[in-house]
């Protein structure tokens, strides 16, 4: 049975590899300049394996081990997450505004870097702001 603690290992694993895996689809997506430098499934298939996995960890654990993997520390951290990335995202608007603009990017390019990217410093904010609470970031 998981413990509240493997649980939050797993929720920063998993995080953290998606993040990884958004910012790998948009840093490719930048340097070839198309909109689908790989599969474009992918963030989103990862995205669902990582919900899935943790939902069953969640139920295998047990309700009290649960709710401590999912206590006010993880809520601040996503809180916290949140803010930040909510102000990356809008600083993206005048950045790839300013490449449309120019004519250097397409729109198709810009709107998919943009909301990888988005994701990507969510779930890496929420997976820094975790390892950090727990002194391991």
């Amino acid at each position: 049975m998981p413990s509240s603690e493997s649980i939050a290992n797993l929720r920063a694993g998993v995080f953290g590899l998606t993040a990884g895996i958004c910012l790998l689809y948009a840093v490719l997506a930048l340097a070839t300049g198309r909109p689908d430098p790989m599969p474009v499934w992918i963030p989103g298939v990862c995205g669902l394996l990582s919900a899935l996995l943790l939902t069953l960890a969640s139920r295998a654990a047990g309700r009290a081990a649960a709710r401590r993997a999912w206590d006010e520390g993880y809520r601040a951290d996503a809180r916290r997450a949140g803010s930040a990335a909510f102000w990356i995202a809008l600083a993206l608007y005048p950045a790839f505004g300013a490449l449309r603009a120019a004519d250097l990017i397409g729109p198709d390019l810009a709107m998919a870097v943009m909301g990888l990217l988005t994701g990507a410093s969510y779930l890496a904010l929420l997976t820094w702001f975790e390892l950090r609470g727990r002194g391991e970031g």
